[in-house]
């Protein structure tokens, strides 16, 4: 029986949804016991010794490299073996965009028999800093990271691989802020403390940052001069986020502008976009487009057509559908705040085709029925958990003859799928988009078409 502190020679033959690689190991007693070990590849065979056991499986670390994978690169970074934002810094990227796509594979295997063979993974114009966003929790020593793998420990690093190279210079300031004015850093277990997070976003097309401060009360002290700091150091607007929440919760509800504009403006394919804080936008800028324009070119939108988008957010695919010629576009959206920039976005753009709602995405057909609208295409970019059997039975009773299915998880695409093609809907083409190199996730784009009734 395997226990912990056991060392034992592996080799690495595939990597985990999760970014761990996995290894089987057979004795006397275990036949392909498998054993999930971090920061190892495909190809790798190590010394590993194991930190936890469970009934049919084990986690380990490498206690020494024996033979490198050829897949195995220098990692970039000094603290990614102990930061949890990146899994394949270690690796060579066309390997990565291989294991996303087998990752595709795994997903849609697991839900159906049959599918079509997924396109190679579109990798993203950028694998280093392209990421617009990030939120930063500051340590008890006023140093800004990000946590641990799998923990709430905070790793010290301010110049992150993946994150945008402006951001390092906001986080030196506001360290040299916090220190300088003797400001508590937040405490998890505790939940004293007043500064926990650093949240930034930046307009990859126009250059505006926002920056936020998330503080566990209600003021910071020295506010304007806070301010007036991020000003110099280069923001187009400045927050402060309440977040008085014990434990790990990220962003408080409340938002309030200390300095600047309320919103920045960034250009997406042409189109021009106001974003508040709260709202989504996808983090990988170039990546969006290139992603955003094979969706639209899949709809194969006609000027009679009248599209709806679910989960629309602040309306981008919404007026990139409009500025197609669709002769109407509907967007819901159950955030109040994002349907607010999305009629903003569609006003500042001169769109008039595009109507936007504040609603669950289930309440789709009665908010329409309303409108007097049935759309013949439907765009659905949902979070994670997918869509769900509400969902599905909404865009069913509309009956569209074309779905556009852009997923972050391809493990509930492939679920929902299976539950519309109940519905009459096939599809022949899955394409991965690789939206956030160097870590586990990969989006995936579906067109499904009307092409039968209903069974049973």
């Amino acid at each position: 029986m395997i226990k912990k502190n056991d060392i034992l020679k592996l080799e690495i033959t595939d990597v985990s949804f999760a970014g761990l690689g996995v290894a089987r190991y057979s004795d006397k007693d275990l036949e392909n016991f498998v054993i999930f070990v971090h920061n190892a590849i495909p190809g790798d065979v190590i010394l590993c010794r194991v930190v936890k056991t469970e009934k049919s499986f084990a986690y380990g670390i490498i206690e020494e490299i024996i033979r490198k994978s050829e897949k195995r690169i220098n990692a970039p970074c000094p603290t990614f073996e102990k930061c949890g934002g990146c899994v394949f810094l270690n690796m060579d990227y066309g390997a990565e965009l291989e294991i996303k796509r087998q990752h595709v594979i795994n997903s849609y295997r697991r839900n159906m028999p049959v599918f079509p063979d997924p396109l190679p993974v579109v990798p993203s114009p950028e694998t280093e800093h392209y990421r617009n966003k990030v939120v930063c929790p500051l340590s008890e020593n006023g140093k800004f990271g990000f946590y641990a793998r799998a923990s709430h420990r905070n790793i010290e690093n301010s110049d992150c691989f993946l994150q945008d190279g402006d951001f390092g210079r906001f986080l030196a300031a506001a360290e040299g802020f916090v220190k300088d004015k003797s400001i508590t850093p937040y405490n998890e277990v505790s939940g004293k403390g007043l500064f926990r997070q650093l949240y930034m976003r930046k307009a990859k097309n126009t250059g505006e940052i926002c920056v936020c401060a998330v503080i566990n009360g209600k003021k910071l002290p020295f506010e304007k001069e806070f301010a007036e700091l991020m000003k110099k150091t280069g923001a187009a607007s400045v927050y402060i986020n309440e977040n008085t929440t014990r434990g790990n919760t990220v962003l408080g509800e409340k938002y309030r502008l200390i300095y600047g504009k309320e919103r920045i403006t960034d250009i997406l394919c042409g189109v021009k976009f106001e974003i508040s804080p709260a709202a989504f936008y996808q983090i990988n800028s170039r990546q969006t487009e290139n992603l955003y324009k094979y969706a639209i070119n899949l709809a194969e939108i006609d000027p009679d057509d009248t599209v709806l988008d679910l989960y629309c957010g602040i309306g981008t695919l919404s007026l990139l559908a409009a500025k197609a010629g669709a002769k109407k576009v509907f967007g819901i959206e159950i955030v109040k705040e994002a349907i607010c920039d999305a009629k903003r976005n569609a006003e500042i753009n001169g769109i008039e085709n595009a109507e936007f709602f504040a609603a669950d995405a289930a309440e789709t057909p009665k908010i329409l029925e309303k409108c007097g609208g049935k759309p013949n295409t439907v765009i659905v970019d949902p979070p994670r958990k997918g869509l769900g059997t509400e969902t599905v039975d909404a865009i069913a009773r509309l009956s569209p003859e074309k779905i556009v299915y852009i997923s972050c998880n391809s493990e509930t695409q492939a679920r929902d799928i299976v539950l519309l093609s109940q519905f009459g809907y096939t599809f022949n083409t899955i394409r991965p988009f690789d939206m956030f190199p160097r870590t586990q996730h990969v989006e995936t784009v579906v067109l499904m078409t009307r092409t039968g009734t209903e069974k049973g």
